[in-house]
């Protein structure tokens, strides 16, 4: 089954170990890029995390927002951001300089800002946090993938239904094709009594003419490869699994060359108005394809 790249989970995970909320939202995007908001508690889990995603995302930009409330236990640590701290201080006395304001900065007033403070277990138990971690973790992807897999399951559809569209109008550009060289044979023996008059045709000019004429607007090789990459892209889609939306924008890459090919060479107006078709459908699949994983 295909899976969209666009995709929202929430979850959450209740444990002797503390409450665990998992939000993770995916976009669009060529390559797998993963960006991570955890708090500082369990910022050491940051490589682990990142291993469990890409088992489960193979492609997309990955947002994930971890929180945390860690019960309260002994034996604690209390980690103190002196950074973050440092820049609140420095914001402070520009905004009061700034504003004309008068007063003290006082120590409550730092570190009962988001962030300055905050606790972990004992080096000795934080190893303990990745269990209930990984299991919230788990449970927001396999959300996130149930709802890729659902909008996956509409592009589906929708570019099933495209490809159809275009098998049916190549059968129409096969039959063309048959036909686009009697009809020349036709209208040049037309033509020449037009301008000839009464005069015999020369026959064996006028079959020169139309093998050179058929040489010049043969498809049938085209025909052929297209044909193969149509029967190819569907094979994919059906038992598409993981990671196949650049092997399905390829195929449809060489779907677009073999097309513009037959256009080029092919003299018919039918033939001409069942390219565009085929190519306007082959534009508006590859726009669906960009949403593929």
């Amino acid at each position: 089954m295909i899976r969209s790249m666009t995709g929202f989970a929430r979850c959450e995970v209740r444990d002797p170990k503390g409450f665990f909320i998992c939000e993770i939202r995916t976009l669009n995007h060529k390559f797998l890029e993963m960006t991570f908001r955890l708090p500082n508690s369990i910022s050491i889990f940051e490589d682990k995390v990142k291993e469990l995603l890409k088992s489960g995302i193979k492609r997309g930009k990955v947002y994930l927002n971890l929180t945390e409330e860690i019960s309260q236990e002994p034996g604690r640590d209390i980690l103190i951001d002196e950074k973050l701290a440092g820049s609140y201080h420095s914001k402070l006395k520009r905004l009061g300089k700034k504003l004309g304001l008068s007063g003290e900065i006082k120590m409550s007033d730092i570190i009962s800002y988001p962030g300055v403070v905050s606790q972990r277990p004992a080096e000795k138990d934080i190893e303990k946090l990745w269990p209930p971690l990984k299991r919230v973790i788990s449970k927001g992807m396999a959300r996130l993938i149930k709802d890729r897999e659902r909008e996956g399951a509409c592009l589906h559809r929708d570019i099933t239904r495209r490809i159809k569209t275009i098998e049916k109008a190549v059968n129409t550009i096969k039959q063309k094709s048959n036909l686009s060289v009697r009809d020349y044979k036709k209208r040049l023996k037309n033509r020449i009594k037009e301008l000839s008059g009464n005069e015999p045709l020369d026959k064996g000019r006028i079959e020169m003419e139309v093998a050179i004429y058929a040489k010049n607007s043969d498809i049938s090789e085209e025909l052929t490869r297209l044909a193969n990459h149509v029967d190819n892209f569907n094979r994919t889609i059906r038992k598409a699994s993981g990671e196949v939306g650049k092997k399905l924008d390829f195929i449809a890459q060489e779907m677009h060359r073999e097309t513009n090919t037959i256009g080029s060479k092919a003299s018919d107006y039918r033939i001409s108005n069942a390219v565009i078709d085929v190519k306007s459908e082959i534009e508006k699949i590859r726009e669906q394809l960009k949403n593929i994983e």
